[in-house]
């Protein structure tokens, strides 16, 4: 079956600040929907933001296109050539970050979060790096798609922490540990799931899951889901209501049935695995897709980012980034 993509995308600076560092851009021609949240002092979150998305867009639409294009960046021996694509496109951005970050005084230590999808046939693939989060909401469930890069999940990972009361007292909710700008290699994490007709993908910055619950999300999408500029708007009021203190941009994607096509006899589940090929890729199955942990977001009032080497077993080094000051807005 045909489908095609149905998006809408809102932002807002929110309620306590003076400046906008989310950044977002739909692509519809690539196919590629981007979110990204900034970091750092006086306006470079909002130079990283900005110049992550166009890196991406740069990479995807126009340097992958020409015909001497190699990726050069390293990824998983398992991944297809759409995988290769998105995660070096999320590499090279990165680079762009680091390179201008050394070039430009003010920009020094700026970061960003980032989350994309690109739409690809039978799949939807996507990268994240950092704790903007990717949900998916299919026949009435809410499922978060991405899971944080965030310090609390690299102790849980380690075994550092596991109960779920030192879960709710963790301190360093504002502390990530990936993030786009702050060396020159980043390791993104791409993720490929199965398409369907009426699925819905939400790609937002953590300033709407820190404030609103996930469940009360679930519900704006399951009361306004043929309306996508009725829903982003809710969501960001509902933001805005529990206390708007950072930057919220939403952006939803409505997965439409196009038409049947009539040589097409496909009538397994989306979520099978395929083997991947240069016209298909392997589909995660839903026990695959790793499940989101406790919401963990930066305060940008007090942001905090350590970038998490492969090798790291034990402690991880915080590496502290500027907050903006308002008078430097």
């Amino acid at each position: 079956m045909s489908t095609r993509i149905d998006s809408y995308a809102l932002s807002d600076v929110g309620l306590q600040r003076d400046n906008n560092e989310d950044a977002y851009e739909a692509i519809q021609e690539a196919h590629l929907y981007i979110v990204a949240d900034g970091m750092g002092g006086h306006a470079s979150g909002q130079v990283a933001s900005q110049l992550a998305v166009k890196s991406i867009r740069e990479y995807v639409t126009v340097r992958a296109q020409t015909p001497d294009h190699s990726f050069t960046f390293p990824v998983p021996g398992r991944y297809g050539p759409p995988e290769r694509l998105l995660s070096n496109a999320i590499q090279w951005a990165n680079e762009r970050l680091f390179i201008e970050s050394m070039k430009e005084r003010e920009c020094e230590g700026m970061g960003t979060t980032v989350v994309c999808v690109m739409d690809f046939q039978n799949v939807m693939v996507m990268g994240h790096v950092g704790d903007s989060r990717i949900y998916r909401y299919r026949h009435g469930t809410f499922k978060q798609i991405t899971r944080d890069h965030s310090l609390l999940n690299h102790y849980i990972d380690q075994g550092k922490i596991t109960s779920q009361d030192e879960i709710d007292n963790f301190e360093n909710g504002n502390v990530i540990v990936r993030a786009l700008g702050l060396k020159d290699y980043v390791d993104p994490e791409i993720t490929v799931i199965g398409k369907e007709p009426d699925d819905y993908y939400l790609l937002c910055t953590d300033g709407l899951t820190d404030l609103v619950d996930d469940w009360i999300i679930a519900n704006v999408l399951d009361g306004n889901g043929d309306h996508l500029d009725q829903a982003c708007n809710a969501l960001v009021r509902l933001a805005n209501e529990a206390g708007g203190k950072d930057n919220c941009t939403v952006m939803l994607l409505h997965v439409v049935a196009d038409q049947v096509s009539a040589t097409s006899s496909e009538s397994d589940d989306l979520e099978e695995p395929l083997e991947p090929t240069p016209t298909s890729v392997k589909a995660m199955d839903d026990t695959d897709i790793s499940e989101g942990g406790p919401a963990v977001a930066m305060d940008e009032t007090d942001s905090s980012a350590v970038d998490e080497d492969p090798q790291l077993q034990d402690e991880v080094t915080p590496v502290n980034i500027p907050a903006m000051d308002s008078e430097d807005a």
